[in-house]
């Protein structure tokens, strides 16, 4: 799932599915489990609240 984040929304976080996996994918995969960010040159967006 991507989110961007910081103040400056330059910074795109990526997390990776691990539970539920089978052991021998998590050692295939040893990222899985992990939030990965990264700095980017566009700016992502606010995430917007509402309420019912």
């Amino acid at each position: 799932m991507p989110c961007f984040g910081g103040d400056d929304l330059k910074t795109l976080f990526v997390t990776s599915a691990r539970k539920g996996r089978p052991a021998d994918e998590i050692a295939q995969r040893p990222a899985s489990g992990m939030v990965i960010a990264m700095r980017v040159d566009t700016p992502g967006l606010p995430v917007s609240f509402f309420e019912d």
